[in-house]
């Protein structure tokens, strides 16, 4: 066991979580409520040596408009005290389960980490994130089976906590667990759905800041900041991040904010990451202030996601304008290509579910915005294949494609292979005015 004690598991050592949720944990440092994470890097990356080279220790710099005014400050965070790389310390890992101070656990391995994976014996460390969290959960019920362990999965996906409950369940069930396990499980262990909003561009090359002679981890974000946690009223107790400084709620339905902050921020950012680099732009803020661009993400939202939300519309009006003010928020340089990381899941996450929906209602045609974006995607995928940065599955495909085709014909096979979709009208529409661009 280290030496500081530990009491939150953080999945995730990327620049998300360290602006998002370490503040809120700073704060409650602030207030006395002291808590401390241990940082898990479960992908590759030197993040973690980096850290551990500055003591835990780094700065996040809020900048930008805030209640009509420029804001720009510097928050300092300690609340970091140890780390560990999986699989390498996976003994580290398991031991942390027999310590009844950590009591909760918080991820964010992205839609590509939160997938079904069958894995081998028990005794073999998962390759997964969920069967991870299984196996560390035996653990737990075998040492410590009246410790309470709250999971918060920040993924961007709709109920991610009840899909990891379920992932769990499924690995204990193949793994042979005794019934006991399952009973305590219910008991014991509190899976909350969630829903966190905010940009993060990362390390402000652009901005004048002395901190960044010193801190190679300092990290910028909007002063935007929501997290929407989904459970009962009478849990509030297991969540000391309600007290943050930050808006957290505990709601007992969040899957509205959930769906319209994955359609309309994330859908956004995914489809004009992909087509932005295409047309030459860096970074969000360059795309938006062409005012064309804007427009067809305006047409976009308007005629191929919010008529499919099944929401109030001068509310979705209202928050898509507020989307499109934080993208052209000044102070933010946030890259195209950082959004780029994991495109296809996040693609298949955000915008594919409403190609089937949009085509119930127009004759089995795909939404020209979307199928536009999915074509920039795959036309990045194959005009740059040393800047994808995705999965190992996603790079077999890529393998894969057969090299005696035209171009056209590869985006076909990327089309039906990567996103089981089937070649539409509407996509060979999106096709001919890409190339004629």
């Amino acid at each position: 066991m280290p030496n500081q004690d530990i009491h939150i598991l953080q999945f995730g050592t990327g620049n998300f979580l360290r602006a998002f949720f370490e503040p809120m944990v700073q704060d409650l440092q602030n207030k006395n409520i002291p808590l401390n994470i241990c940082m898990i890097q479960s992908t590759g990356g030197n993040t973690l040596e980096k850290l551990k080279t500055q003591n835990f220790e780094y700065h996040v710099c809020v900048a930008g408009i805030k209640n009509g005014k420029k804001v720009q400050d510097i928050q300092k965070i300690t609340c970091v005290k140890d780390g560990l790389a999986l699989p390498n310390d996976q003994e580290k890992f398991l031991d942390f389960a027999s310590d009844p101070k950590v009591k909760w656990i918080i991820s964010n391995v992205t839609e590509a980490g939160m997938v079904w994976k069958e894995e081998g014996a028990l005794e073999e460390f998962a390759e997964s994130f969920a069967g991870r969290i299984a196996q560390w959960l035996i653990q737990r019920f075998e040492r410590l089976p009246e410790a309470e362990t709250v999971i918060l999965p920040c993924e961007l996906i709709p109920k991610n906590g009840d899909l990891l409950k379920d992932f769990v369940v499924k690995h204990a069930q193949n793994w042979n667990q005794p019934s006991e396990f399952f009973t305590w499980l219910g008991q014991k262990v509190f899976f909350f759905n969630n829903l966190v909003d905010r940009i993060v561009p990362g390390f402000p090359h652009h901005l004048e800041l002395k901190e960044k002679e010193n801190d190679a981890l300092l990290v910028q974000t909007e002063p935007y900041s929501f997290w929407a946690i989904e459970g009962e009223k009478s849990l509030r107790h297991l969540l000391p991040f309600l007290e943050a400084d930050t808006e957290v709620i505990l709601e007992e339905n969040i899957q509205a904010y959930s769906l319209r902050k994955i359609r309309i921020l994330n859908g956004c950012h995914t489809y004009l990451s992909a087509k932005g680099l295409m047309l030459g732009y860096q970074t969000v803020g360059e795309f938006v202030a062409d005012q064309e661009n804007l427009s067809r993400l305006d047409k976009m939202v308007d005629e191929e996601i919010i008529p499919f939300l099944g929401m109030d519309v001068s509310e979705l009006q209202t928050y898509k304008k507020d989307i499109f003010a934080r993208f052209a928020n000044p102070f933010v340089d946030h890259r195209l290509e950082d959004i780029m990381l994991n495109a296809t899941a996040k693609f298949k996450n955000r915008l594919l579910p409403l190609i089937p929906q949009f085509g119930k209602v127009n004759k089995g045609l795909y939404p020209e915005e979307i199928s536009k974006g999915l074509i920039y995607l795959i036309l990045f995928y194959l005009k740059n294949p040393k800047r994808v940065k995705d999965t190992a599955e996603v790079r077999t495909v890529l393998d894969q494609i057969p090299t005696d085709i035209s171009t056209k014909e590869k985006i076909q096979w990327l089309t039906n292979n990567l996103f089981e979709l089937e070649w539409n009208p509407v996509l060979e529409k999106a096709l001919k005015e890409i190339s004629a661009e």
